[in-house]
């Protein structure tokens, strides 16, 4: 997940301390992340989680050029079902009959072609054309505070 948004990779790490998020909206060279965690070596530290979105390239590429530069060992673990096969929360449940009721809502009023999201914790309803003709834009102050949680 994350071929062209790195939202989730971005929200993963931040969530689990990610000495380097890898992420399609930014470029971070495999030079940074090898410095990064050697610093990271130098300090005493004994792992470090690099998360690599599916649109940055291949984690297992990653990971040999990682470990053939610092001859650090390196796991791969690719999340796929892993990341969505948790228990919904109660919030997951409430939030799915909200959007649901919403899109009956919108289909009885006879308006097609909707798209349903909440915005600052309120259902709002798109033009579903209009969303995928938008490009995407990563939240900076997100990304620049797992830079600096990361150091």
């Amino acid at each position: 997940m994350g071929r062209d948004a790195g939202d989730l990779a971005l929200w993963a790490g931040l969530a689990d301390g990610a000495e380097s998020i890898l992420i399609p909206e930014k470029t971070d060279s495999i030079e940074d992340v090898i410095s990064r965690l050697q610093r990271g070596v130098e300090r005493g530290k004994k792992h470090s989680i690099i998360i690599v979105a599916e649109g940055v390239g291949s984690a297992m590429e990653f990971s040999e050029k990682i470990q053939n530069a610092t001859n650090l060992e390196t796991r791969v673990t690719v999340l796929g079902h892993i990341q969505r096969g948790g228990s919904p929360t109660a919030n997951d449940r409430v939030l799915a009959s909200r959007l649901g009721a919403k899109a009956v809502e919108l289909l009885l009023a006879g308006k097609a072609g909707r798209m349903v999201g909440i915005q600052n914790n309120k259902l709002v309803d798109h033009d579903i054309a209009d969303i995928l003709n938008q490009k995407h834009v990563i939240d900076e102050e997100m990304y620049q505070l797992s830079k600096e949680l990361s150091i």
